[in-house]
């Protein structure tokens, strides 16, 4: 990583550059994930070496299309793409970076943390002329094993107590229209918001002038301290 991505993103272990991804997508030990939905992948060019992720990037469990995926799903899911527990796994999307981060956290609660999100996604890959192709990559099947961490979801039983006590803050993410209930949604079981929750939209973390690219870390600290998500708090998005 460049000095100047590791001022802006103090984790930049968590992000890489299409310039660093242009120099290392052919590496053995590297495989790179296209998180838009399959439909949506395979009907455009995608970065080479990407393999497709074959079902919808929320990664739910396949079997009741709730949740998360279980870790045996995860196993054949990740396996099938190529994906060991020592394989450096970089996530793209053309959605500001939505999806990928998606995959992302699935892949980080089932353990495998050597995984990173491609600063810009598509997006920035396209703009910069950087190689594209048709083909798919058709990697041997990988040895994933999952180590599940609970610790890395939470619930609403175990949220309220904390909520009640102050230490912790949920952090809504979603469009205004679903903050405020306004515009009926299917996906959501209820209208509106859980009461105390900040409401800052997803898209507001993004620089969509610079390609889609995550916001600094000092723009991000400013846009969250000035709605009010506090350091000394556990934040848990939704």
């Amino acid at each position: 990583m460049s000095s100047s991505t590791m001022t802006a993103y103090p984790r930049a272990d968590l992000l890489v550059e299409t310039s660093w991804l242009a120099q290392h997508a052919s590496d053995s030990d590297i495989r790179i994930i296209d998180c838009d939905p399959p439909e949506v992948a395979m009907a455009r060019e995608h970065i080479a070496g990407a393999v497709v992720l074959p079902i919808h990037p929320y990664f739910r469990d396949t079997e009741t299309g709730t949740g998360v995926a279980t870790s045996a799903q995860a196993e054949t899911i990740l396996r099938s793409l190529g994906v060991s527990n020592d394989t450096r796994v970089i996530c793209y999307d053309s959605q500001g970076g939505l999806l990928a981060s998606r995959v992302w956290w699935v892949l980080w609660y089932h353990g495998h943390t050597n995984v990173s999100v491609l600063n810009g996604g598509w997006t920035a890959w396209q703009a910069e002329g950087l190689p594209v192709t048709s083909e798919w990559a058709s990697p041997a099947a990988g040895n994933f094993s999952a180590d599940t961490q609970e610790d890395r979801i939470t619930a609403c039983d175990v949220m309220l107590p904390q909520m009640q006590s102050g230490d912790l803050l949920p952090l809504d993410v979603r469009a205004e229209q679903e903050w405020a209930g306004s515009t009926p949604n299917p996906a959501n079981q209820q209208e509106g918001h859980i009461p105390g929750a900040i409401h800052i939209e997803w898209r507001q973390f993004v620089d969509w002038e610079n390609h889609a690219r995550f916001k600094t870390a000092t723009e991000l600290d400013g846009l969250l301290t000035a709605n009010g998500v506090s350091r000394d708090k556990r934040v848990v998005p939704y």
